[in-house]
Formats: C-alpha cells, sequence, structure tokens
C-alpha cells in the first residue's frame, strides 16, 4: 500500500487541482453565458478521448416551483438535433457506411414514402436537403402491419 501513496499524492497535489482548475473554468464560462441570455436551466457534458470529461447541470427545470435541474432530466431537443444528426450522418458517409443514395426507409426501418409518388424512392440526400417533398400534414408513413 505505502508504494501507492506517492502515486495518490502526486495525483491529489499536482493533477486534481489542474482539473478542478479546469472545471472551475468551465463552469465559470458556462454560469457567465447563463448570466449573459438569462438562461434558467442547462445541462453541459464534454466528451474528451472517448471519455465523459464533464457532465453537469445548472439552473432550474421549474422556475415557478424553484426545482434545480438534475443529471437525469430530459430535454426536448427539437430542431437542434437537425444539426448534430445531419453531422453524424456525414461522418458515416465518409466511412463509407452509408451513402446519400440510400433509401431513408431501409435506413431507419421502416418504409417512408409521399403519398403523391409512392412509386419513388426517398433518399437520404433529399431528407437532408429538404428536397423529399414530404410532410406531416397528411402523414406519409406507410402502414407498418
Amino acid at each position: 500500500m505505502k508504494k501507492y501513496v506517492p502515486l495518490l499524492l502526486i495525483y491529489l497535489f499536482l493533477i486534481s487541482p489542474i482539473t478542478w482548475a479546469q472545471t472551475n473554468s468551465l463552469d465559470k464560462k458556462i454560469t457567465d453565458i447563463m448570466a449573459q441570455y438569462e438562461a434558467i436551466g442547462l445541462s453541459v457534458a464534454v466528451i474528451k478521448n472517448n471519455e465523459l470529461f464533464f457532465n453537469k447541470s445548472y439552473g432550474l427545470k421549474n422556475r415557478e416551483q424553484a426545482q434545480p435541474l438534475d443529471q437525469d432530466d430530459l430535454f426536448r431537443i427539437a430542431s437542434i438535433s437537425k444539426s448534430f444528426s445531419a453531422t453524424a450522418i456525414m461522418q458515416l458517409i465518409e466511412q463509407k457506411k452509408c451513402h446519400l443514395d440510400d433509401d431513408f426507409g431501409d435506413l431507419i426501418g421502416f418504409k417512408v414514402q409521399n403519398p403523391k409518388f409512392p412509386n419513388k424512392k426517398i433518399t437520404l440526400r433529399m431528407v437532408l436537403s429538404h428536397t423529399s417533398s414530404i410532410n406531416d400534414k397528411n402523414g406519409y408513413f406507410c402502414n407498418l402491419i
């Protein structure tokens, strides 16, 4: 056990303060941005070298009841997910795991079609460029039964 004590001390006195300083600096930046934009609640996760480097929630999930935001609280991400999805899809295309002209329905596991053009496949390219002409006003999913 004694041989591990110096390593522990090195970590506690050298590495830990550096990590704490980085985290403290990040905390300050995040709280400053929240104050600037009058944000009510925010969760942050930073992945570094495929490891969770930083994960923290700030602010409130319910202002009226003054409930703090928790790590397990869910957010409705809405349209912001388009940027992340498009980036991930383009990375898969770069890796040749899929292609822009693949049938979108095949990729997501169920048929997607434009009711006015039922024999024309909707490609990944069309979905990413908003040229598929589909919308959800009248539905565009085939019956799954």
